[in-house]
């Protein structure tokens, strides 16, 4: 690099905005993605079969080799067939937490569940998804943390605001790094990697995305026995969250286009998640309702705004930190913050949008100024 340039605070405010005819559920429009760290391996292209022809005229036939049958790509670090989404990604997050108890990681827990959390979001999915895996598993350890920046970075263009509740996981990334710092997040890297990460979140699929927490078992791990006592925090188990969400929500006959679902302690969004895949079963996009949830705690908050994200619920949905017996309209809240983030994201791509044009006129006078002499 030449020269370095300081990037702008994506987790700031800026000042109340007092604009009440802003559309809150619906962002202005969909930003170009960021263009990645580095080339992503991608799926093959795929040897459309051979179409059957008409027989030629006699005489003139020609016997060519048969077209090879294109082959779906596959990763090395592949989840057993057969296992249940909820005990892969609870076999992946015990992996990473041990690996970051074995290299003496420390007390920080939003370090190793960020790096879970920015892997699982990296952008590639579908058929190349699993392929992820040998190319971050080849990056060292500084290379590592600028993809999980530009992972972070590439979500915050297109919902800043689950970005901004997701900022315990990701704000670290911003700090100065030592190198044990750096070889502990490696190492979580490697052994949730290994254990099948991206075969788990490599789908485009939304529901097989949707049918697990995996969130919730690394926070859970990373608590210890006494913290967990002390917050009172106890995950409700998915089988649980799903036998609840069938007998409150029924056959989903009263749910309607802008049905309205509120978790007020909503934790990582067990119960929510339940809800959208019930939705899913019955043919509901789970897009058109409204959600919001909302805990206490800003890593589970955190750790919510991750799997709105993974779990594809669509624009309108809102996660909020606070407490909703001091806070009742945390909704209403939620939804105010939600427009000034993305006010505030607006103005930042028109302040690049102004710089850009500036350097671009700047090479343009240049160059005439080389012309002329």
């Amino acid at each position: 690099m030449v020269k370095q340039r300081r990037q702008p605070d994506l987790f700031s405010l800026p000042a109340d905005s007092d604009d009440d005819e802003y559309d809150y559920f619906q962002p202005k429009d969909t930003p170009a993605p960021r263009p990645a760290l580095a080339t992503v391996p991608t799926a093959p292209a795929k040897t459309p079969a051979a179409k059957p022809q008409p027989p030629a005229p006699a005489g003139n036939r020609t016997a060519g080799p048969a077209e090879p049958k294109a082959k779906a790509p596959i990763s090395k670090y592949r989840i057993p067939f057969g296992t249940r989404s909820h005990q892969a990604a609870q076999w992946i997050a015990e992996a990473a937490v041990e690996a970051w108890d074995r290299e003496h990681g420390g007390s920080r827990m939003e370090i190793p569940v960020g790096v879970v959390a920015a892997l699982a979001l990296w952008p590639l999915k579908g058929p190349g998804g699993p392929l992820c895996a040998e190319f971050f598993l080849q990056l060292d350890a500084k290379d590592l943390a600028q993809a999980l920046r530009e992972c972070w970075a590439y979500w915050w263009t297109i919902r800043p605001d689950l970005v901004h509740r997701a900022a315990p996981l990701a704000s670290w990334l911003d700090e100065s790094m030592s190198a044990h710092e750096l070889r502990c997040i490696k190492a979580v890297a490697r052994a949730a990697i290994t254990q099948g990460l991206f075969d788990l979140t490599g789908t485009d699929d939304p529901y097989m995305l949707a049918d697990f927490d995996l969130m919730s078992w690394m926070i859970t791990g990373m608590r210890s026995s006494g913290s967990r006592k002390w917050l009172g925090e106890y995950h409700t188990p998915p089988e649980i969250c799903e036998l609840m969400a069938r007998q409150v929500i029924g056959d989903c006959s009263e749910v309607k286009p802008g049905h309205s679902f509120c978790d007020p302690a909503a934790g990582t969004g067990g119960m929510v998640r339940a809800a959208v895949q019930m939705l899913r079963e019955r043919g509901i996009d789970p897009a058109t309702c409204r959600w919001h949830l909302c805990d206490i705690d800003p890593i589970a908050a955190a750790g919510a705004a991750v799997n709105v994200l993974l779990w594809k619920m669509g624009p309108n949905t809102t996660v909020w930190c606070g407490d909703t017996l001091a806070q009742a309209d945390t909704e209403r809240l939620a939804l105010e913050e939600k427009a000034r983030i993305f006010e505030h994201r607006e103005d930042l791509r028109w302040k690049a949008a102004t710089v850009a044009a500036v350097l671009q006129a700047e090479e343009l006078l240049a160059r005439a100024t080389r012309k002329a002499a």
